[in-house]
């Protein structure tokens, strides 16, 4: 197998840190699929240098990519169901982000009454979301801490978790779970995002940008929770549309 070097070698042309493929390769924040390549994905976001474009253009194109703003979509419909049960329900966004998913729900939502926790161990990440919800500040606490060192004051009604999990080993991620889970208040729910075996993208992603997640299917999902110690009868396992994002549904 070629080292990254080789890689970006042959791909230097491309792998400027100007265009989308470059900053996923070139990772500015030390690690892959971070909050502002989310953002951008998020967005469209294209390149201010004009020979990126068509480039930039094909990684939108790239079913991980709108398999990653169908997770936004996914993530907005899932609050708004919480909303008409639970108008003033408290939520976790464990490994937030940009919070852009967030945001939009907020700026769609109207009068809001929920209580949201965004949770991101990235300092920066944790300034970005907080910059792009400053409207929404008093719905909003923003923590700066890693998953697993993380106590709550309350209990929530919805953990939700879309890009964090696929980035352990099974081990770390039934851990995580775990401790989670018990966050959960009775009849709450936990939404864990996972890419799926069925990526089309995968080896793009990790050839020639070097991101490597663990891709689980729905068997793998289940089996992990269950081994978490929850019960299979509070499991299931649903997709967004084109199936490359699964979404673990753990109710307690």
């Amino acid at each position: 197998m070629e080292s990254a070097a080789d890689i970006y070698k042959i791909l230097s042309p491309i792998l400027d840190k100007e265009s989308l493929l470059g900053h996923t390769f070139h990772k500015p924040y030390g690690y892959a699929g971070d909050f502002e390549l989310i953002d951008r994905i998020y967005s469209g976001w294209m390149s201010k240098n004009p020979k990126f474009h068509k480039w930039d253009t094909l990684y939108h194109k790239l079913d991980c990519s709108i398999a990653v703003r169908n997770r936004k979509k996914y993530f907005i419909n899932t609050l708004f169901k919480l909303k008409e049960i639970n108008p003033g329900a408290c939520v976790l966004n464990l490994g937030s982000g940009p919070c852009t998913d967030l945001f939009e729900y907020l700026n769609q939502s109207g009068k809001n009454l929920m209580k949201f926790d965004c949770l991101d161990m990235d300092d920066k990440a944790i300034e970005y979301g907080a910059s792009s919800c400053d409207n929404y500040i008093e719905s909003i606490n923003f923590i700066n801490k890693n998953a697993f060192r993380f106590r709550p004051e309350y209990q929530y009604d919805l953990i939700w978790s879309a890009g964090l999990f696929d980035y352990f080993s099974d081990k770390l991620f039934v851990r995580l779970l775990n401790r989670t889970y018990s966050f959960l208040s009775r009849g709450g729910e936990m939404v864990i995002g996972n890419f799926s075996t069925n990526n089309p993208s995968r080896g793009i992603m990790e050839v020639f940008a070097q991101w490597y997640l663990h891709h689980r299917d729905e068997e793998t999902l289940i089996n992990l929770a269950i081994q978490a110690g929850i019960s299979e009868k509070k499991l299931s396992v649903n997709s967004e549309e084109l199936g490359v994002n699964l979404f673990l549904h753990a109710k307690k």
